[in-house]
């Protein structure tokens, strides 16, 4: 493939976020690896340099004002994107005349960039849906709710040159909450295993993953951003049903780290749960790789990026069904899957890994093989022949149907 200069737009890139952020970051830094040049526009914090350069690869961060939290955006982080965005690109624009094609990460909030810096740069423009950016069961300002958000997502898909969706899951919301007939390719998140993967966690060869036989404890781990969308709530819940030998870790930071906390203890298990927020990469490899399940208790996801690091190395999972997760963990044979919202229901799950063994072992094994189909740099190869295909084509598309009406 031709080399391309990519511009890669993103409200939110590691460390500031959450799963769109890692894909978006995983893809750029494969696409700079494979030739390509890639500039990316995101957003920042105090803390952060304003712009970073590495082999093809340069991140420009605008500083936005509302954005106190690296794990949450508030609504007035996302429109400060956006105004500072497109005048960064208009001041650029000279600078910018060597773009090929952009890559916008979220149809909501960065869309609206996408479509100006597409129309500026006379560029085609592919955009990559995730999931809550079209949907999100937790939030009562989700954009599948009001009319002026289904609006604005028909708008901003129906003007892009090509779409991504992530997972099956993302695409068939799409097509239900916003009637959007054009084409939209799969392509989940690859998958890309650390630089020193022994030592991050990845199994040796015939290890299995934690072994509670050693110790009479079993660990549960779970990992994600510490808000209602994760259900949390739901996983304390059972584990205040599972026999007290069950322990769980919780890997990340949010809003909601006292609400929960206090749950906890509500219910009668803060001895069994510990709470070390926000980890690198590397070390939650390696927590993940000392454990013996984990448990994915999301309302929904657009995929699930913990999910793969977590059959990456070796663990059996234990997911909900809603969402795109279900792209990666089929019922029995890479995972198990429960009902949203059923603490008991993945109680259950989990006794019935506590009392199988060898149950744990394939699970383990056959999650391990699905996450090895997804490997970033021939991943990374198939988004950028959307890229491709977009610049040799600019076709318009429309919608050719009305959407539901949908308020809940």
């Amino acid at each position: 493939m031709t080399s391309l200069h990519i511009l890669v737009l993103c409200y939110e890139y590691p460390p500031v976020g959450g799963g769109g952020g890692v894909g978006a970051r995983q893809y750029a830094e494969a696409w700079a690896a494979a030739g390509h040049r890639v500039t990316v526009l995101t957003s920042g914090t105090a803390e952060l340099p304003v712009e970073v350069t590495a082999t093809n690869l340069r991140v420009v961060r605008l500083r936005v004002s509302g954005r106190k939290e690296r794990a949450t955006a508030t609504n007035r982080a996302m429109l400060g994107y956006l105004a500072a965005g497109a005048a960064w690109i208009v001041r650029q624009r000279e600078e910018l005349r060597d773009i090929d094609v952009i890559n916008t990460h979220f149809s909501i909030p960065t869309g609206p960039l996408g479509m100006f810096a597409s129309h500026i740069l006379d560029v085609p423009n592919v955009l990559t849906i995730i999931g809550g950016d079209i949907y999100d069961p937790s939030k009562a300002s989700s954009p599948h709710r009001h009319l002026w958000t289904r609006a604005a997502n028909r708008w901003i898909i129906g003007d892009a040159d090509a779409v991504v969706a992530i997972s099956s899951d993302t695409r068939e919301r799409a097509r239900r909450y916003y009637g959007i007939q054009r084409p939209i390719r799969v392509i989940p998140y690859g998958f890309s295993p650390p630089e020193d993967a022994q030592a991050a966690g990845e199994p040796a060869e015939g290890a299995a993953a934690g072994d509670s036989r050693d110790t009479g404890v079993f660990r549960l781990v779970a990992v994600g951003r510490l808000v209602a969308r994760k259900g949390f709530d739901d996983l304390l819940r059972a584990l205040a049903l599972l026999p007290p030998e069950v322990r769980l870790e919780v890997i990340g930071d949010g809003p909601l780290s006292e609400a929960l906390q206090a749950q906890a203890a509500e219910l009668g298990v803060a001895d069994r749960v510990s709470w070390p927020g926000f980890l690198p990469r590397p070390e939650i490899l390696r927590r993940l790789r000392r454990s013996d399940c984990f448990v994915l208790s999301s309302l929904h996801e657009g995929l699930g990026i913990v999910v793969q690091e977590a059959m990456y190395t070796g663990l059996p999972v234990v997911a909900t069904d809603n969402g795109g997760q279900t792209d990666l963990v089929a019922d029995g044979q890479t995972g198990l899957l429960v009902p949203v919202g059923e603490p008991a229901a993945i109680a259950d799950a989990v006794r019935r890994l506590t009392d199988d063994p060898d149950l744990r072992d394939r699970l383990g094994r056959e999650g391990r093989k699905r996450i090895d189909e997804l490997a970033l740099p021939e991943n990374a190869q198939q988004v950028a022949a959307v890229l491709h295909g977009a610049m040799a084509a600019r076709t318009p598309w429309r919608i050719l149907e009305a959407p539901e009406q949908f308020s809940a």
